[in-house]
């Protein structure tokens, strides 16, 4: 998801990308915010007919992947 909110999908056929502009709920926007990139996430969209080919993200189903943080002093093992 960029700064302004607008996040590129792509079909998993990778012959389509949606561009999703609008969410239907802080939730669906929440869950795809923190998404991993590359993830794989099923979502319901909407076409948005005054936006050209914009979509607005209607649902999502299941669980996202999330990005883990990266290697840092908490991952370390301590050490004595």
């Amino acid at each position: 998801m960029n700064n302004h909110g607008g996040l590129t999908l792509s079909a998993v056929t990778g012959s389509r990308t949606y561009q999703v502009v609008e969410y239907a709920t802080a939730e669906v926007r929440e869950t795809l915010s923190m998404a991993a990139a590359g993830s794989m996430v099923r979502v319901w969209l909407e076409p948005l007919g005054s936006r050209g080919d914009a979509w607005e993200a209607v649902d999502v189903e299941g669980d996202v992947e999330v990005p883990r943080p990266a290697a840092g002093v908490l991952e370390q093992p301590l050490r004595h």
